[in-house]
């Protein structure tokens, strides 16, 4: 079993009320829901695997969406509804520790994305490389990204939030052998207040994971593979993308 696990609890700053009133999990891409397209893509994942959504509650009692993901995952997802803000996504994650303080794997995954690479070869090559963790990166250099430095054997040794210490950004894909490892890392992570901008994110969890002398690995795509969909423009980059296609 592999959990699954999906944070859509953030905000959406760069989209407009007005021009999108429905929540952005639920903002249309070619006539599919965002949610719809991710849930879709990690439905190829081989062999059992579990679905936890962090969403807001709002969304939930004025849009549905729980209905809509009980639709999409046949009813087998876990539903956490968030009804106040944490201290960012990492502390959002631990909202469903019940579910992945375990030995079990643990994708987490944005999901407001499109990642043109097959999900099974990727966690394949992880597993096959007995990494604890690892993250699909993409070349940038825009502080805008999580990023992760290597040494010379390519296993991370450091990584940083909006903050380039290389060339290698985190395509918001997460894997960890195990979902406590990543829960304890977290914790020390808070423990330490290790905050970026007055928040705690994922990516900076991987530092006490090195720490702990643990394997961590990256799976680098190109960038020409990498959607994200932070603000408008990008939806309709990748819409007229597909039109040309």
């Amino acid at each position: 079993m592999i959990n699954i696990l999906l944070p859509m609890a953030g905000g959406t700053p760069y989209f407009d009320q007005a021009e999108y009133p429905f929540p952005k999990p639920l903002i249309e891409i070619g006539n599919t829901p965002i949610i719809q397209k991710a849930i879709q893509y990690l439905e190829r994942i081989s062999g059992d695997k579990r679905f936890i959504f962090l969403v807001q509650g709002d969304d939930c009692s004025k849009f549905h969406l729980d209905s809509v993901l009980k639709l999409l995952t046949d009813g087998q997802g876990v539903i956490i509804k968030m009804t106040k803000e944490t201290r960012g996504a990492a502390c959002s994650a631990l909202m469903a520790i019940d579910h992945i303080n375990n030995d079990e794997p643990l994708l987490i995954m944005n999901y407001d994305q499109i990642i043109e690479e097959d999900i099974n070869t990727i966690l394949s090559f992880f597993q096959d490389n007995q990494y604890d963790a690892g993250v699909v990166t993409f070349e940038t250099i825009h502080p805008r990204w999580s990023y992760v430095r290597l040494d010379n054997a390519g296993n991370v040794v450091e990584a940083a939030e909006k903050r380039p210490i290389s060339k290698n950004g985190i395509a918001g894909c997460y894997y960890f052998r195990k979902g406590s490892d990543f829960v304890d890392a977290v914790m020390k992570m808070i423990r330490k207040d290790s905050m970026v901008n007055g928040s705690f994110y994922v990516a900076p969890c991987l530092n006490e994971m090195v720490l702990a002398n643990r394997k961590i690995g990256i799976y680098p795509i190109d960038i020409d593979s990498f959607h994200t969909f932070y603000t408008p423009q990008k939806i309709k980059e990748y819409e007229e993308k597909i039109r040309k296609a």
